[in-house]
Protein backbone atom coordinates (compact mmCIF):
# COMPACT_ATOMS: atom_id res chain seq x y z
CA UNK A 1 0.00 0.00 0.00
CA UNK A 2 1.48 3.52 -0.59
CA UNK A 3 0.17 6.14 2.09
CA UNK A 4 0.01 9.33 -0.51
CA UNK A 5 1.22 11.72 2.54
CA UNK A 6 4.61 10.01 3.40
CA UNK A 7 5.38 10.31 -0.40
CA UNK A 8 4.18 13.70 -0.38
CA UNK A 9 6.01 14.59 2.35
CA UNK A 10 9.18 13.38 1.19
CA UNK A 11 8.64 14.96 -1.77
CA UNK A 12 7.65 18.73 -0.75
CA UNK A 13 10.95 17.88 1.85
CA UNK A 14 13.04 19.38 -1.23
CA UNK A 15 11.30 22.48 -1.78
CA UNK A 16 13.52 25.20 -2.11
CA UNK A 17 12.81 28.69 0.54
CA UNK A 18 10.57 31.17 -0.77
CA UNK A 19 10.90 34.58 -0.30
CA UNK A 20 13.22 33.64 2.76
CA UNK A 21 11.26 31.08 4.30
CA UNK A 22 11.06 27.28 4.00
CA UNK A 23 7.35 25.42 2.88
CA UNK A 24 5.83 23.23 5.46
CA UNK A 25 3.62 20.56 4.03
CA UNK A 26 0.96 19.61 6.26
CA UNK A 27 -2.45 17.26 6.11
CA UNK A 28 -5.37 16.65 7.83
CA UNK A 29 -9.38 18.00 8.29
CA UNK A 30 -10.27 21.32 9.74
CA UNK A 31 -10.12 20.15 13.04
CA UNK A 32 -6.30 19.51 12.76
CA UNK A 33 -5.48 22.63 11.16
CA UNK A 34 -6.45 24.58 13.98
CA UNK A 35 -4.65 22.51 16.20
CA UNK A 36 -1.41 23.06 14.05
CA UNK A 37 -2.36 26.73 13.51
CA UNK A 38 -2.14 26.66 17.31
CA UNK A 39 1.11 24.74 17.78
CA UNK A 40 3.11 27.16 15.40
CA UNK A 41 1.66 30.28 17.29
CA UNK A 42 2.78 28.91 20.78
CA UNK A 43 6.20 27.91 19.62
CA UNK A 44 6.31 32.02 18.45
CA UNK A 45 7.23 29.81 14.40
CA UNK A 46 5.74 30.46 11.24
CA UNK A 47 4.13 27.70 9.58
CA UNK A 48 4.21 29.96 6.02
CA UNK A 49 4.58 29.26 2.95
CA UNK A 50 2.04 26.73 4.05
CA UNK A 51 1.15 23.65 2.00
CA UNK A 52 -1.94 22.18 3.40
CA UNK A 53 -3.94 19.06 1.95
CA UNK A 54 -7.22 18.27 3.02
CA UNK A 55 -8.20 14.32 3.16
CA UNK A 56 -7.78 12.64 0.05
CA UNK A 57 -9.38 9.57 -1.13
CA UNK A 58 -7.59 7.83 -3.14
CA UNK A 59 -7.40 4.20 -5.45
CA UNK A 60 -4.81 1.62 -4.23
CA UNK A 61 -3.45 -0.90 -7.05
CA UNK A 62 -1.89 -3.70 -5.44
CA UNK A 63 -0.79 -5.72 -8.47
CA UNK A 64 0.56 -2.82 -10.15
CA UNK A 65 2.00 -0.90 -6.84
CA UNK A 66 0.43 2.05 -7.85
CA UNK A 67 -2.03 4.67 -6.48
CA UNK A 68 -4.21 7.21 -7.93
CA UNK A 69 -4.77 10.32 -5.67
CA UNK A 70 -7.36 13.02 -6.10
CA UNK A 71 -5.84 16.07 -3.99
CA UNK A 72 -6.78 19.45 -2.80
CA UNK A 73 -3.85 21.08 -1.88
CA UNK A 74 -4.36 24.82 0.01
CA UNK A 75 -1.44 27.19 -0.36
CA UNK A 76 -1.67 29.72 1.86
CA UNK A 77 0.44 32.55 3.11
CA UNK A 78 -0.67 34.71 6.35
CA UNK A 79 -0.92 38.45 5.00
CA UNK A 80 -2.98 40.57 7.86
CA UNK A 81 -2.72 43.68 5.67
CA UNK A 82 -6.85 43.33 5.01
CA UNK A 83 -6.37 47.13 3.77
CA UNK A 84 -4.18 46.51 0.69
CA UNK A 85 -5.99 46.42 -3.14
CA UNK A 86 -5.78 43.64 -5.48
CA UNK A 87 -2.66 45.11 -6.85
CA UNK A 88 -0.92 45.26 -4.04
CA UNK A 89 -1.98 41.82 -2.32
CA UNK A 90 -1.03 40.78 -5.64
CA UNK A 91 2.55 41.52 -5.68
CA UNK A 92 3.13 40.97 -2.08
CA UNK A 93 1.47 37.57 -1.95
CA UNK A 94 0.97 36.24 -4.77
CA UNK A 95 3.84 36.92 -7.35
CA UNK A 96 6.52 36.98 -4.59
CA UNK A 97 5.38 33.40 -2.50
CA UNK A 98 1.93 31.78 -4.17
CA UNK A 99 2.69 31.00 -7.68
CA UNK A 100 6.35 30.58 -7.65
CA UNK A 101 5.11 27.47 -5.12
CA UNK A 102 3.13 26.52 -7.59
CA UNK A 103 5.31 25.98 -9.98
CA UNK A 104 7.88 24.59 -7.40
CA UNK A 105 4.84 21.95 -7.16
CA UNK A 106 4.47 21.58 -10.61
CA UNK A 107 8.29 20.70 -10.80
CA UNK A 108 8.25 18.10 -7.67
CA UNK A 109 5.10 15.80 -9.58
CA UNK A 110 7.86 16.39 -12.59
CA UNK A 111 10.79 15.61 -11.67
CA UNK A 112 10.90 13.10 -8.53
CA UNK A 113 10.31 9.94 -10.32
CA UNK A 114 7.45 8.98 -8.21
CA UNK A 115 4.16 11.42 -10.19
CA UNK A 116 2.58 10.27 -12.69
CA UNK A 117 0.45 13.22 -13.62
CA UNK A 118 -1.36 15.02 -17.22
CA UNK A 119 -0.08 18.39 -15.93
CA UNK A 120 -3.76 19.72 -15.52
CA UNK A 121 -4.82 21.05 -12.49
CA UNK A 122 -7.66 23.27 -11.46
CA UNK A 123 -6.49 26.14 -9.30
CA UNK A 124 -8.68 28.90 -7.68
CA UNK A 125 -7.30 31.88 -5.78
CA UNK A 126 -8.55 33.37 -2.19
CA UNK A 127 -7.38 36.73 -1.75
CA UNK A 128 -7.68 37.93 1.74
CA UNK A 129 -9.12 34.50 2.82
CA UNK A 130 -10.86 34.76 6.00
CA UNK A 131 -11.04 36.74 9.45
CA UNK A 132 -11.08 34.07 11.61
CA UNK A 133 -14.84 34.41 11.65
CA UNK A 134 -16.17 33.36 8.64
CA UNK A 135 -14.12 30.58 7.53
CA UNK A 136 -11.98 27.17 9.12
CA UNK A 137 -8.59 29.20 10.04
CA UNK A 138 -7.20 31.06 12.76
CA UNK A 139 -5.02 33.50 10.69
CA UNK A 140 -5.89 35.68 7.46
CA UNK A 141 -4.96 34.12 4.19
CA UNK A 142 -4.39 34.89 0.85
CA UNK A 143 -4.52 31.57 -0.54
CA UNK A 144 -4.90 28.71 -3.86
CA UNK A 145 -6.40 26.15 -3.80
CA UNK A 146 -5.14 23.40 -6.55
CA UNK A 147 -7.69 20.54 -7.44
CA UNK A 148 -5.29 17.63 -9.12
CA UNK A 149 -5.41 13.90 -9.53
CA UNK A 150 -1.94 12.08 -9.18
CA UNK A 151 -0.54 8.76 -9.71
CA UNK A 152 1.54 7.71 -7.42
CA UNK A 153 4.26 4.74 -8.32
CA UNK A 154 6.49 3.01 -5.49
CA UNK A 155 9.80 3.76 -6.56
CA UNK A 156 12.52 5.77 -5.02
CA UNK A 157 12.08 9.49 -4.95
CA UNK A 158 14.88 11.53 -6.80
CA UNK A 159 16.31 14.51 -6.15
CA UNK A 160 14.42 17.19 -7.65
CA UNK A 161 16.63 20.13 -9.00
CA UNK A 162 14.52 23.35 -8.90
Amino acid sequence: MIVVEEKLTEIFEQLPEIDGFKPIYKWGNEFHLQQQLELYSKANTSPYPLIYQTSNKSVQQTFGNTCEANLKLVLACRNTEVSLTNEERWAMSYKNILYPLVRNIEKCFDRCGVVNWSGNYDMQEFPNYGNGKDNFTLDVWDAIVIDVKIQIISNCISQIRF
